[in-house]
């Protein structure tokens, strides 16, 4: 008996989810995006074992050195691209792949030399980076001496409102397709749902991790992640007695009440609300509040359970969308969440 938790990560599964977005789109080229550690995933272990993509996709420059120092060799773009000179030339030195999405980059690029390829970002309803669609031949007039690999822009509501989703891709692809570069703009949410995005390279984050960017469930993507707690305690309550903080919940009968080793500090969000997790088949509600390091769960009369038996808070028999659902949240936040302490384990 232990009281580690972990969260077991099926590579293979990575991969079977993989397959759906050649599926989906199967003339455009992938880039993996591993941002984040893989989504709380491990983005080495990830790269390391993910079917052969295009390229890696990652949020900064640190993250880009983390994969190059494990050896991975493969392309690797560095999405938010480059803030000074040094980051520019440790791209240069990494052998990484940048965004340009800023009048500031384009100053740091004229005052150096960079050989590594580039992305050119507009933004076309985001509004977060990018250069105005106006104002894109200019910019790439600016990178004429530059090895340029395409276009991107970035979907700001694919998961909910499909009518700016289809002017986005409209407007992106009538003006940026004039200058016979490639071009990108699908997320997963584009991948699964608007084959009119797919163009000539996707970046499926979610998805390749088996959560859907829908509010719906989707069948064919395999969770990757399996988050488990040990039951390190079992009470026994008397009607009346409350447990936790604050006393939140109060016994309407005699009970038995399980503790797990697992809270907020693990990445188990505080804020749910009319919580559970699965217990072998069957679901056992959260009662009182996520503290630090522990939850507690009632358990009914015949559960025959015992101290270093585990529960699933989310994966395989308790989807992360339900749990995200409890949380007033998205399954990125929990997936990115999981603490340091949590042990992954590969399979």
């Amino acid at each position: 008996m232990n009281s580690i938790i972990h969260a077991a990560i099926d590579l293979n599964a990575i991969n079977s989810n993989l397959s759906i977005v050649r599926a989906k789109a199967p003339t455009s080229k992938v880039m993996a995006v591993i941002k984040a550690d893989a989504y709380g995933h491990g983005a080495v272990a990830v790269a390391k074992h993910i079917s052969p993509v295009d390229s890696f996709g990652v949020a900064r420059v640190e993250e880009g050195k983390e994969l190059r120092d494990a050896g991975i060799d493969a392309p690797i773009v560095i999405l938010e691209g480059f803030l000074n000179a040094q980051e520019l030339n440790a791209s240069e030195h990494l052998g990484l792949d940048v965004v340009v999405h800023s009048e500031h980059q384009l100053a740091l690029l004229s005052q150096g030399s960079f050989s590594g390829g580039i992305w050119v970002k507009v933004t076309t309803g985001m509004n977060r980076l990018g250069f105005s669609l106006s104002s894109l031949e200019e910019v790439l007039d600016k990178l004429a001496s530059q090895k340029i690999i395409g276009i991107m822009s970035h979907l700001a509501s694919a998961d909910s409102d499909p009518a700016m989703t289809r002017q986005q891709v409209s407007s992106f692809y009538e003006t940026a397709n004039k200058f016979n570069l490639p071009l990108s703009i699908a997320n997963s949410a584009g991948i699964l749902d608007f084959p009119a995005s797919h163009l000539d390279w996707v970046r499926p984050g979610l998805m390749l991790y088996g959560a859907s960017p829908f509010s719906q469930l989707n069948a064919d993507l395999h969770a990757a992640m399996t988050f488990s707690a040990p039951i390190i305690a079992i009470n026994k309550l008397t009607i009346g007695q409350s447990v936790g903080y604050g006393g939140t919940w109060v016994a309407p009968r005699n009970c038995r009440v399980a503790v797990l080793a697992v809270g907020y500090a693990d990445g188990y969000p505080r804020e749910i609300f009319n919580g559970s997790v699965a217990l072998g088949d069957v679901r056992r509600n959260i009662v009182g509040r996520v503290s630090m390091d522990m939850i507690c769960v009632e358990l009914d009369d015949h559960d025959d359970v015992s101290v270093g038996d585990e529960a699933v808070l989310w994966g395989i028999g308790l989807p992360i969308e339900e749990v995200a659902t409890m949380a007033r949240t998205i399954p990125y936040t929990l997936m990115c969440g999981v603490g340091k302490r949590v042990r992954r384990n590969y399979l």
